[in-house]
């Protein structure tokens, strides 16, 4: 408990300073809750959901034969709880770890594939800001997207780099020292993608954050009840939505980020609906209820991540 102080500690004080800044009206909270759409909160599930498969699938292309879809997606689904939930991003170790738990691969082989995993996400995050400021009104792209498509060149780029840079470095494997080999071992796993599997990989990537975009999506319309957030909400564009939501995903990349993303979520929805035209008060409501609901979504789909397994059976004589 005393290691979990500063770090609780830290998201009480962001929250506060959101909120403050927001200038959030605690009633206007309580009445949008009270007034939430639950046919659109379990909508937003089911969309939710199919990022969650999307995931699985993504980590079957990238690790060929190691296990079935069904088992992948169970450690996907519990590597998102864990990074999600635990400060400093610390849970993004238990991909890894699961991988070398319950499918025997190396530990140098799940880092690797997590930080294409990560390469990969934050791709998808820029190509679909990009599609939100092409389809939004001109003021709410102002310079965003000429900085977006800097982000995005960059990333391609760093894709298509992999491969011949992580064969450098595979010679790293026969050096001394745990570290080296690591390196070593690292790159080597990154050198064996092949091509087609990594463009196939980023393809479903993009698929997987359109899912999770479109449950973000729906969730704030579940608050756009007239005794709710109302107009300013239900008259917000699925293409301003897209820009709105990435500042909610590009704070979710912070090292920084505290317990359960309290704080640094907020910040970063609250953020990007504001550069829509969304007052502070209604974008800072809608970060709260949000992270509540979606919070719960990824409790759910891990928590059954953790029960259904679907291991493969082993082989016999095994």
């Amino acid at each position: 408990m005393k290691r979990l102080l500063p770090t609780l500690i830290a998201s009480a004080v962001l929250l506060a300073l959101v909120l403050t800044i927001a200038e959030l009206e605690p009633q206007r909270l309580a009445d949008t809750f009270a007034a939430l759409d639950w046919g659109g909160v379990a909508l937003a599930f089911g969309v939710y959901s199919l990022s969650f498969l999307g995931r699985g699938v993504r980590l079957a292309m990238l690790l060929p034969g190691v296990s079935n879809v069904g088992h992948l997606t169970s450690i996907s689904a519990r590597h998102t709880l864990l990074a999600v939930v635990l400060p400093f991003r610390s849970g993004e170790a238990a991909l890894p770890w699961l991988l070398h738990a319950e499918a025997g691969r190396p530990f140098p082989e799940g880092v690797s594939t997590l930080g294409v995993i990560r390469i990969l996400d934050l791709m998808s995050v820029a190509v679909w800001l990009l599609v939100g400021l092409a389809f939004a009104s001109a003021d709410d792209a102002g310079d965003i997207a000429p900085r977006a498509l800097i982000v995005l060149a960059v990333l391609v780029l760093g894709l298509v780099a992999l491969r011949p840079v992580a064969s450098r470095l595979a010679i790293l494997r026969e050096g001394e020292g745990r570290l080296r080999r690591f390196i070593g071992e690292s790159a080597a796993h990154l050198a064996a993608q092949r091509t087609g599997r990594l463009v196939l990989a980023a393809v479903t990537s993009i698929a997987t954050w359109a899912a999770t975009y479109g449950a973000c999506w729906y969730v704030l319309q579940a608050m756009a009840a007239p005794e709710a957030l109302g107009t300013p909400v239900s008259d917000l564009t699925f293409a301003e939505s897209l820009i709105g939501t990435t500042g909610l995903h590009l704070s979710g990349v912070l090292p920084l980020s505290p317990v359960a993303s309290v704080g640094t979520w907020e910040a970063g929805w609250v953020a990007g609906y504001a550069a829509v035209g969304l007052d502070l008060d209604l974008a800072a409501t809608s970060a709260l209820v949000g992270h509540v609901i979606i919070l719960g979504y990824i409790a759910a789909l891990g928590g059954l991540g953790w029960v259904c397994r679907f291991r493969p059976s082993p082989e016999p004589g095994a």
